[in-house]
């Protein structure tokens, strides 16, 4: 499955692209791409902090035809199979130990819809299915996202480019899942760019969020983290790809929707030259005047069309009108966005401050905005306020001269020479919301007016716990803890918050005494010293002790050296 990104990527050299569309293949860009010659050195690099790594590159030639990229840096056709699900020959490139000298190469054919894996451990497995007619070509099974699959339990990820005679485009997206971390860098006649990977812990962040969600509102946004055998996050799947159906969970806000808008005009500019159109909900369906929706109304849609975008009412014709606005009415309930203030002018009426703010929204995408520094969450985030600086995060190049990708820091943090902490958990370094825990005793989870919002923790007193699973200090011990804090508990009433490793009657690692600072959402930020050491992966427990009546809330939690 090639991802939109992939698509806008080869589409946009031909100018045919605007924000929040979604082009078809372009037949002018398969002649552009055999005018001149390719060459274009890249270099795949280990930063994993894993010794067993395996690098693929997969893709198309200019015709269509799939295939991998050898180490010779040309580009080696698939052999169309008289049966399906035929093994691909291996065409993995194993990588050096972490931190080592990359493995190098020169680039000399182009690649169109293109892919870098990254495997840990184990390689992954290709297949290709015959063509489905006369005169069509085989297709390439790329690693799926079901448990059937037989790369299911293997610890892989990927990026996406295309390169041809107008540029090289490459990009980081987590619309299908987020996974290892993976950065890249190039050079080029744009200058040296480069793209931050997922930061350290934030996986098992995010795959914590999504557990305490499912625990709030019964949704089954844990049913999106895969795990390996011993329970440890592998990769966090989109909701597009949940095992579960979400079933009803958009109903109620849907219903709220399209009641707002019978009485309510809802403008929708479509960016570029598209143009605005107003509209108004009557018997059931938004009808945008002077909007041709070519047979497709805009009627209530369901979860599976919210999460995809590509189908039902949200199904996106490719360049006009029409889906321009399917485009925006997609982002705009994935970020629960329409009932916002301002959110009757989409986008340019509503602040990304705004996104996600409904209890009913697109958590999935909410979490990876609050833990990820870049990246799409769902196939139309690059739709935004004109003038919004761009969520993807991309490299582009007209005349590149190299193009380095690695597996965890490095091609675009750096040199990444020392591994970040493994395992894929929690990093203790990065900022944990409190409301991530992933078993709790006594707490209650409330709305939070502390800059960013979100909720926080709060109901806590003697006796009380939260349990963080899987915190990586990685292999030296932390100087401070420091936690936002807030209370409005009576004069006199205060307690403990006591740091516990693996336990909560485990090893004190810190611990912050706390009383009333002016109100429970008067919020502060409170540093203890660490009293004792604490490297490598911990379950982390925040106990509460002294006081029987409530004495704190909790926002969040970090580390530092």
């Amino acid at each position: 499955m090639v991802s939109r990104r992939t698509f806008i990527a080869a589409a946009a050299t031909a100018g045919l692209t605007a924000a929040g569309t979604s082009p078809l293949w372009s037949p002018a860009l398969t002649s552009r791409a055999s005018a001149a010659t390719a060459s274009l050195p890249i270099s795949l690099q280990n930063n994993s902090g894993s010794g067993t790594v395996y690098a693929y590159i997969s893709g198309s030639d200019s015709s269509g035809w799939p295939g991998f990229v050898r180490t010779d840096g040309h580009f080696q056709r698939l052999p169309s199979p008289s049966s399906v699900l035929t093994p691909t020959a291996d065409y993995a490139i194993p990588l050096g130990a972490s931190g080592s000298a990359p493995t190098t190469f020169t680039l000399q054919d182009y690649v169109i819809g293109g892919r870098v894996w990254f495997s840990v451990g184990k390689k992954i497995q290709f297949f290709v299915n015959p063509p489905g007619g006369s005169g069509g070509v085989p297709g390439l099974v790329q690693p799926g996202f079901t448990s059937s699959d037989p790369n299911w339990l293997t610890n892989w990820t990927f990026c996406e480019f295309t390169y041809n005679s107008a540029n090289l485009y490459a990009n980081i997206s987590y619309v299908d899942m987020v996974a290892l971390p993976v950065s890249m860098a190039s050079t080029g006649s744009a200058g040296a760019q480069s793209v931050s990977p997922l930061p350290n812990g934030a996986l098992g962040s995010i795959a914590s969020g999504l557990r305490a969600q499912h625990t709030a509102d019964g949704a089954p946004w844990d049913q999106l983290v895969a795990t390996d055998s011993s329970g440890a996050a592998l990769r966090i799947l989109a909701p597009a790809h949940s095992p579960t159906d979400f079933g009803s969970y958009w109903n109620s806000y849907l219903d709220q929707v399209w009641s707002y808008y019978q009485t309510h005009t809802l403008t929708v500019d479509g960016q570029g030259s598209i143009g605005s159109y107003s509209g108004t909900v009557s018997g059931g369906v938004l009808t945008f005047a002077g909007l041709n929706t070519n047979g497709v109304p805009f009627t209530k849609p369901s979860a599976v069309d919210i999460f995809g975008c590509a189908s039902g009412p949200l199904y996106n014709s490719g360049g006009d009108a029409r889906g321009a606005v399917a485009a925006r009415l997609a982002a705009a309930l994935n970020r629960s966005s329409l009932l916002v203030s301002g959110g009757s002018s989409q986008p340019n009426g509503v602040t990304p401050s705004q996104y996600y703010q409904g209890a009913t929204t697109n958590h999935y995408a909410r979490l990876v905005h609050q833990y990820a520094t870049i990246g799409y969450a769902f196939p139309y985030d690059d739709v935004g306020p004109t003038g919004a600086a761009p969520v993807d995060g991309h490299l582009q190049d007209g005349a590149p001269t190299s193009w380095t990708i690695s597996l965890g820091a490095g091609a675009g943090t750096g040199t990444g020479t020392t591994p970040p902490p493994g395992g894929g958990g929690t990093g203790a370094y990065g900022t944990i919301q409190a409301e991530a825990f992933s078993a709790q005793s006594g707490s209650q989870t409330e709305s939070c007016t502390d800059s960013g919002g979100g909720q926080d923790v709060g109901y806590l007193s003697n006796g009380d716990w939260l349990k963080y699973s899987g915190v990586d200090f990685g292999p030296a011990s932390p100087g401070q803890f420091v936690a936002r804090l807030a209370s409005g508990a009576a004069s006199g009433v205060s307690g403990a918050i006591q740091v516990r490793l693996d336990s909560t009657s485990g090893p004190k690692i810190a611990e912050i005494d706390f009383g009333n600072n002016g109100g429970w959402q008067n919020w502060q930020s409170v540093p203890a010293n660490i009293t004792a050491s604490a490297t490598g992966v911990h379950d982390l427990y925040l106990v509460f002790a002294g006081s029987t009546s409530d004495f704190v809330n909790v926002n969040w939690f970090t580390f530092t050296h």
